[in-house]
């Protein structure tokens, strides 16, 4: 016999029977066409996309009924009525929708961890600097960060703002100091960094009294953001934990005010040392 399409627009748990291809009530045991045995016919299954199309619940058939009596005025009272908001059952289908989501998007994310190096030590970085920030913590482990240029808007002949960056305390970062044009450091890096901490090293190394200390710090990071930091007056290195310096690419030391020195208006550096995690 040969197979042809259904007389019948199939739905899920009909018989499709093997033999001439006719769609069956499942109740059926015999095909309504060709009589063919159904114990092994296909079942028809619902297809994968329709368990995201939402449904439109069963419409039932409502009774009402005047109290204490069947009838209200000699005839039954009948009227059919959609089923109220099931609030539960709405929430357990967001909920598997939402899962499968997730489960994608973890998947493309633990691929694309596993398979790109930049994108690892981005999330790496981040992951870091968000328990850094969490704990509170600035620990052992951050790595120190150089930066690959390290210059200045005004500076001193003899003292470049290279002296602020080299690791030596013989040597020193000088500027002219002006409220109308305040001196700036601007470190810039090779790589996109985190920073976490600085060590600052005051002053001239060998005439601290002679030349102003900055008293008033304020770091401009290349992400919009920025930090205010208050130095004590004082030659011994200063340890300060710096907020808000994620995934930089530079950051600008702006002098914003000064301990006066006993000769003329400068501002002396002689050393700032930069911590935290590098991409």
């Amino acid at each position: 016999m040969t197979r042809t399409t259904p007389t019948r627009r199939l739905h899920r748990g009909d018989l499709v029977c093997g033999a001439c291809g006719e769609g069956n009530p499942s109740t059926r045991s015999f095909c309504s066409r060709c009589g063919t045995s159904l114990v092994e016919a296909v079942t028809v299954k619902e297809p994968w996309w329709r368990r995201f199309v939402p449904r439109r619940g069963p419409r039932t058939v409502q009774l009402d009924q005047a109290a204490g009596g069947g009838q209200a005025d000699g005839t039954s009272a009948t009227h059919l009525a959609t089923p109220g908001f099931d609030l539960k059952f709405a929430l357990r289908k967001v909920y598997r929708k939402a899962r499968i989501v997730v489960a994608v998007a973890l998947l493309c994310a633990g691929t694309l961890y596993g398979t790109y190096p930049p994108f690892r030590a981005t999330v790496d970085s981040r992951a870091r600097a968000v328990k850094a920030k969490v704990t509170g913590a600035v620990g052992h482990d951050l790595s120190p960060i150089h930066a690959v240029s390290l210059t200045a808007n005004v500076s001193e002949h003899g003292h470049p703002a290279l002296n602020a960056g080299d690791e030596l305390l013989n040597k020193y970062w000088l500027a002219p100091w002006s409220n109308s044009a305040k001196p700036i450091l601007t470190f810039k890096f090779a790589h996109r960094v985190t920073l976490m901490k600085i060590i600052l090293h005051s002053g001239a190394s060998n005439s601290y009294i002679k030349d102003g200390r900055p008293s008033v710090l304020r770091l401009v990071y290349s992400n919009g953001e920025s930090f205010t930091i208050i130095p004590k007056d004082t030659s011994k290195e200063q340890e300060f934990s710096v907020r808000h310096a994620q995934l930089v690419s530079s950051v600008q030391i702006q002098v914003g005010a000064v301990y006066p020195g006993s000769s003329g208006s400068t501002v002396a550096i002689s050393e700032v040392e930069l911590f935290g995690f590098t991409t």
